[in-house]
This record gives C-alpha cells, sequence and structure tokens, in this order.
C-alpha cells in the first residue's frame, strides 16, 4: 500500500455523516441508474422525438417560441419516467458517486449550447449530445462498496471487485484513488477521490487500512521524538552549566 503524496491527511469529508449514519449517496440508488432498460429508451425517445420535431420545425421554418416552448413538457415527461429513489438504505451497501453538485455544470453546458442549438438545429444538433454525456458521466461514475467487494461503475461498463483480490489502495498524485490488488496491479475507483477517501475507508468496515491513523500516529511519533530530543539538547546544557569550575572572586583572600 503506498502512502498518501499529502503530509497531512484531510479533514473529515463534507460527504461523510456523522454518527454512524449511512454516506454519500443513498446505497439503493435512484434517478436514472435504478431506471430499467424500457424506461431509458422511452425517455430516450421522447428527447429523440423532441430533436426530431426542432429539427423538422426549423426547415418547415415552424414557430421558434412553440420550438422552444415544447421543452417544458418534454422535460416534465422525462422526470415522470425517472423512477423514484427509495428512502430506504441497504444495510452494509454504501455509494461513494460524483456530488450532486455536478448536475449544476451540466445545467450551464446546456445553456452554453442550447441557443446555437435553436439558431442553426440542423446543423448544430450534435451540440445537445454533450449535456446528455455529462449526465451520463455523472449518473453512471460511482464505486459501491458493501460486503461483496467492490463495485465499480463507469460510462462504459462495470467491474466487481472481491475484498479478497484487494490489499490496499493507492493515492496517484492526480486523479481518482486506486485500488492494489493482490496481483500488485491497480484499478481505479471511480469518484473516490483523496477527499472521498476517508469515506471509503469508513464503508469498508475496517478491510481496507486507515492510511489516516497510521499518518496520525506516525506524525504524534515524529512530535514526540523531537520534543524528547529537545529535552535532552536542554537537559545536557544544563548539565554542562552546573559542572563549569567556578573561579574565585579577586580580594577573596583565598
Amino acid at each position: 500500500m503506498s502512502s498518501p503524496h499529502q503530509s497531512v491527511p484531510p479533514a473529515k469529508s463534507s460527504h461523510t455523516a456523522d454518527g454512524g449514519t449511512d454516506t454519500g449517496r443513498p446505497s439503493r440508488p435512484g434517478g436514472l441508474r435504478a431506471a430499467g432498460p424500457g424506461r431509458l429508451a422511452a425517455i430516450g425517445a421522447v428527447v429523440l422525438a423532441y430533436l426530431i420535431f426542432v429539427v423538422v420545425g426549423t426547415v418547415q421554418d415552424w414557430s421558434l417560441g412553440l420550438r422552444i416552448g415544447l421543452i417544458v413538457p418534454v422535460a416534465v415527461i422525462v422526470w415522470l419516467l425517472i423512477p423514484r429513489r427509495e428512502s430506504v438504505p441497504t444495510p452494509g451497501v454504501h455509494v461513494i458517486g460524483v456530488p450532486r453538485l455536478a448536475y449544476i455544470g451540466v445545467l450551464v453546458l446546456a445553456f452554453c449550447v442550447f441557443f446555437p442549438f435553436v439558431g442553426w438545429p440542423v446543423g448544430l444538433w450534435w451540440l445537445l449530445l454533450f449535456p446528455l454525456i455529462a449526465i451520463w458521466w455523472v449518473v453512471r461514475t460511482h464505486t459501491t462498496v458493501s460486503d461483496a467487494g467492490l463495485e465499480l461503475s463507469t460510462m462504459v461498463g462495470k467491474k466487481h471487485l472481491d475484498w479478497s483480490q484487494v490489499r490496499g489502495v493507492s493515492i496517484p498524485k492526480r486523479g481518482y484513488v486506486r485500488a492494489r490488488l493482490a496481483d500488485d496491479s491497480e484499478v481505479k475507483l471511480p469518484a473516490v477521490g483523496y477527499d472521498r477517501l476517508r469515506e471509503l475507508i469508513e464503508a469498508s468496515g475496517g478491510r481496507l487500512p486507515d492510511v489516516f491513523a497510521a499518518a496520525e500516529t506516525a506524525e504524534a511519533e515524529r512530535v514526540a521524538a523531537e520534543r524528547a530530543a529537545a529535552k535532552a539538547e536542554a537537559d545536557d546544557a544544563a548539565a554542562a552549566t552546573d559542572t563549569k569550575p567556578k573561579t574565585e572572586e579577586p580580594g577573596s583572600g583565598k
């Protein structure tokens, strides 16, 4: 297990709740991650139908207000198709995903590409793919921690790691934390940055070594050694002062 490059462990993650409650995302996924193939196909069909309507409306010179106004009903239909999130967590299962604040960035990206698209939808329709790809990345990128092991989900697939395969964690200078496997290979843990490492260790239930405890112990030992060395130097200086021969004062007659 490699040690972190940072000399001081970060404070407890803001994504981690106190009091032993479940942290991160709900252990039972909601939203698009809980949608089956049928619902995903229906959502895709609604979005595709709207894009076709916009392109055809532009070619036929339909009203711009009509084309933009249909965004609201399309959004409502898509929202109704998305499964609701279950409120009861699954015991022993914890999901570390991309923070929900990432959707703000997706919204900004959607605004940036929408207005050029409306101006020339036939030629710039592909710009709308970028917000969809960003949403897919947010939804799919997560690491699930359970008694069975680690479930790694990326945009293009999933990978399962049994606890018997995992020896520890490796912390690179940039990017996601990596799992060190028994064959000395490393695998990225999606959505687990250095700021979420404490959350991962706590969710593992002791299956992953606590690198923060080791770093804190090493720091405490270093401080204690420095204090002991400083005290020893002070004692040696005091002893050297006491053993110096005393000089007689002039005129003492001795």
